[in-house]
C-alpha cells in the first residue's frame, strides 16, 4: 500500500478520533475514504474553532429515505453500512463547500442528522453537494458487495435488487428560529422541535424549507439560481394556522 495512504488504513482509529459509529468508515473504499476523512477533519475543527453564540439560526435535519425498509428486508447489518454511508456523507459534504459562515453544531443521530448553519447561502451549498456524495457513494456499492463476498451468494436478479434498494437517498428540511445551548448539551429550543415535528410533511429529496425560511431568503434567490415552489400547508406546533411549506429547487 501507498505510505501516504497508510493513515487512512488504521480504520478503528480513525472511527475514535472523529467520533464516528463503530465501522463506519470500514466499508468505504480505500480511494473514496480518503476525501471524506480530510473533509470530516476539516468540519471537526470548524466545530473547535466556533464560538456559538446564542440567535437566529438554521436548523437543517436530514433524513435517510427508506431505511425501515431496507432493514426489514435485507437485515441489520447491511442497513448499518446503509446508515453509515449517509451519516459520512453528510459531515463530508460540510468539509467539502467553501463555508461562507459557520456551521455551530452537527449530530448525528441514528439515521437522521441536526445540523445547524449561521448562513442560507451554506445551507443550499451543503444540500446540493449532499446529493453529490450521496450519488456517488450509491455507485461504489455494488463493489462493497463484491469485495465482502455477499455477491457471491446472489443470484443476478437479488444482486440489481439490493443495489437498487440501497440507492442513498435523503429527505432534508431547513426551518429558521432562535437556538441556545445549556452547557455540555445540544440545543433546546422550539424550533428545534418544530423541525423534526414537521418532517414527515416532506415527502421530496429536494431541500425542502419553512415560512420563515422563505420569507428570508426571498431577496437571495436570484443570486442562487433557485426558486421556491410549494409544497403543503402544515400546522407548525407553536405557530397559529397553517404556514405555507416550500422546496427550494434549482432553475
Amino acid at each position: 500500500m501507498d505510505e501516504s495512504l497508510s493513515f487512512y488504513d488504521n480504520v478503528e482509529g480513525l472511527e475514535r478520533y472523529l467520533n464516528l459509529p463503530l465501522n463506519s468508515l470500514r466499508n468505504i473504499p480505500i480511494y473514496a475514504r480518503v476525501p471524506a476523512i480530510e473533509a470530516i477533519l476539516k468540519v471537526k475543527e470548524l466545530e473547535k474553532t466556533s464560538i456559538f453564540r446564542p440567535g437566529l439560526y438554521y436548523i437543517v435535519l436530514a433524513d435517510l429515505c427508506g431505511n425501515t425498509e431496507f432493514n426489514a428486508k435485507y437485515g441489520d447489518d447491511e442497513g448499518d453500512v446503509r446508515v453509515q454511508w449517509f451519516q459520512t456523507a453528510v459531515i463530508e459534504s460540510i468539509g467539502e463547500i467553501n463555508l461562507r459562515n459557520y456551521i455551530a453544531f452537527s449530530k448525528t443521530i441514528g439515521d437522521a442528522s441536526l445540523l445547524v448553519f449561521s448562513s442560507f447561502q451554506d445551507v443550499f451549498d451543503w444540500s446540493v453537494r449532499l446529493s453529490e456524495n450521496l450519488d456517488a457513494l450509491s455507485q461504489e456499492y455494488p463493489g462493497n458487495l463484491n469485495t465482502r463476498g455477499i455477491s457471491d451468494h446472489l443470484s443476478d436478479d437479488e444482486a440489481e435488487a439490493i443495489v437498487d434498494d440501497f440507492q442513498l437517498r435523503a429527505k432534508r428540511l431547513v426551518h429558521l428560529g432562535e437556538v441556545s445551548y445549556k452547557e455540555n448539551s445540544d440545543p433546546l429550543c422550539l424550533a428545534v422541535s418544530q423541525t423534526f415535528k414537521i418532517e414527515k410533511g416532506f415527502s421530496e429529496t429536494d431541500l425542502g424549507c419553512t415560512q420563515a425560511v422563505a420569507d428570508a431568503i426571498r431577496p437571495k434567490l436570484w443570486q442562487l439560481q433557485a426558486e421556491l415552489q410549494e409544497n403543503q400547508l402544515m400546522n407548525i406546533p407553536g405557530i397559529e394556522g397553517e404556514v405555507m411549506t416550500y422546496y427550494v429547487r434549482k432553475k
